[in-house]
């Protein structure tokens, strides 16, 4: 749909449009698109607004900010590129295990406080800070995606936004901004560690009046929080923290106060945890059976057992917990509007969109490694920009049909940004991982080779899976390494990861990843793991009594009683 990307699939709609893997033609690299719905874009005053935040979203390159790429506009269709982010939402996080340690909700919201603190510098407020806005990756950092984005509810009279997330003066005047997107930051901490928001209504108007006076339910959160909250949710904006780097700075000093100098670490450990256990969710966990875009093969390492692809999901999932770090994109993409499409003009997509979209966002743009293993954010490696590649000052192209397709790595622009293709290539002189491998894996011990194109630094991430019966997987340990000095290593895995009880069957996972990311993507090694028969019911023994005794057994899984 968007010239020079090609759609995947659909990975997720919602109230505001549909969003769609896709793959940007030329280097092949994973990015996320995101096609506004049809009463979005019939809604005059949100796209002159969001044409202007676009401007100022294409040149946020931040860590927790989900990267805008680009954002093309044709008569028909109103599209965003965004940075694929291979994670889930804190929303199935919750969903899943409805609430997470203070440490680790401390930890999203202060990855959500430094992306605010970023948009708010540029003048772009995001409106709908919510659990789904935030998407958590393997290694349990947090990006927020869906900025200026947001939908009108379905009742009249009543603002755009999320109600269980909205400040007072949204509810009232319908003012979004900065300080109403610290109000709903904070409903997120509320929420992340009681596993609900701090107001609930039977329905909107109940839910209005609560956030309008009723008094936030300090009571029932743990000591530390109680003062980012109080003042986080206070009703009048004047009685809020002023801007989100002050709410961050006071954040942090309560954080370290109520829970030490350890807490981050803790806290990604606590979001890690969740996060890989739904690796079968990840945006790329389902690629395994697509044909993946062409790139430059390493020398072959030993070939891999054949159920290695058993769990190719959990792997690319754990991958992303290293922040691979791939291409990464030269700053300042664009905002484009192209001329009506024609059938010439657009590339034959894998799955095409409808018209109108009906939904809302998820996110995730170019990522750098076309094979899917970079980095939670994907990167995405293009083609390098040449100092003659400056910003056209001309006019915006007009909507003429029969105007040639432009160049998608030099679209025009309007206003003063410009377009750019997704990532360039690590810099020169970098050490590569050419290729990973598990060379043995027996549930307890194996061994782990790696290849690189040169004698620097390698860090080596080993994660230890368990999945029980009718369970999910879930990482029992990890560890790292820092290889050096070589362009070959061999690695030594060995941890127990536990006993299987009688009758019962365990898949032993062993996933090693590289930071910078290897060539061939992280790999994984699953072994099925069988306890020990149980016992059969005994012969009678003899009693002291003389009579004979059976001693009970507990039946294998899945014998029926009787």
């Amino acid at each position: 749909m968007v010239p020079g990307y090609r759609d995947v699939r659909q990975l997720d709609s919602g109230r505001t449009g549909r969003v769609f893997l896709a793959t940007y033609q030329e280097t092949g690299a994973y990015v996320a698109i995101k096609y506004l719905n049809a009463t979005l874009r019939r809604d005059d005053d949100f796209m002159t607004r969001y044409r202007q935040d676009a401007a100022e979203l294409v040149e946020i390159d931040h860590p927790h900010v989900v990267r805008v790429y680009e954002y093309v506009e044709t008569p028909r269709r109103a599209a965003v590129v965004m940075e694929l982010v291979d994670g889930v939402s804190l929303r199935e996080i919750l969903r899943e295990n409805v609430r997470v340690s203070p440490e680790a909700a401390l930890v999203v919201v202060k990855s959500t406080l430094e992306a605010l603190a970023a948009a708010h510098g540029r003048g772009v407020a995001h409106r709908d800070v919510r659990p789904e806005n935030l998407l958590v990756q393997a290694d349990g950092t947090a990006k927020l995606s869906g900025f200026g984005i947001v939908t009108h509810a379905e009742e009249p009279g009543v603002p755009a936004g999320s109600p269980p997330y909205m400040a007072p003066e949204l509810w009232t005047r319908g003012e979004a901004g900065p300080l109403a997107d610290l109000y709903a930051a904070a409903c997120v901490l509320f929420e992340a560690v009681r596993g609900r928001a701090p107001y609930r209504g039977e329905d909107l108007a109940a839910l209005r009046d609560k956030h309008l006076v009723e008094p936030p339910p300090l009571e029932v959160v743990p000591d530390a929080l109680r003062g980012l909250l109080r003042h986080g949710l206070a009703k009048a904006p004047a009685l809020r923290y002023a801007s989100a780097v002050e709410f961050l700075a006071e954040l942090e000093r309560d954080a370290v106060a109520g829970y030490g100098t350890e807490w981050e670490q803790r806290g990604r450990r606590h979001l890690a945890e969740p996060a890989t256990a739904l690796a079968l969710r990840f945006p790329l966990a389902r690629t395994e059976r697509e044909p993946a875009p062409r790139a430059a093969v390493p020398r072959p390492l030993p070939a891999l057992p054949p159920y290695l692809w058993l769990a190719v999901a959990t792997v690319v999932a754990v991958a992303i917990s290293l922040l691979a770090s791939g291409g990464t994109l030269p700053p300042g993409p664009a905002t484009a509007l192209m001329p009506p499409e024609t059938t010439a003009d657009v590339p034959p997509p894998a799955t095409e969109p409808p018209p109108d979209p009906s939904g809302t966002t998820s996110p995730g743009p170019p990522s750098a490694d076309p094979s899917g293993t970079a980095s939670p954010g994907p990167s995405a490696s293009g083609p390098d920009r040449s100092a003659s590649d400056q910003r056209p000052t001309g006019p915006p192209p007009s909507d003429s049909p029969g105007r040639p397709r432009p160049d998608p790595t030099t679209r025009p622009s309007v206003a003063p940004t410009t377009s750019r293709a997704p990532a360039s290539p690590p810099p020169r002189g970098s050490t590569a991982v050419t290729g990973i491998g598990i060379l043995s894996w027996d549930g307890s011990t194996g061994s782990v080779r790696v290849t690189a194109d040169g004698p620097g630094s390698v860090r080596l991430r080993l994660s230890y899976l368990r999945r029980d019966d009718g369970g999910v997987s879930r990482e029992v340990a990890g560890e790292s390494r820092t290889l050096s000095g070589g362009t070959d290593y061999t690695s030594r895995a060995r941890r127990d990861l536990g006993q299987v009880a009688c009758g019962h069957r365990a898949h032993l996972t062993l996933v090693a990843m590289t930071e910078p990311a290897a060539a061939n993507g992280p790999q994984i090694s699953e072994v099925a793991v069988d306890g020990p028969a149980c016992a059969s019911p005994s012969q009678p023994t003899p009693t002291p009594d003389g009579q004979a005794a059976l001693r009970p057994v507990r039946p294998p899984a899945g014998a029926s009683p009787g």
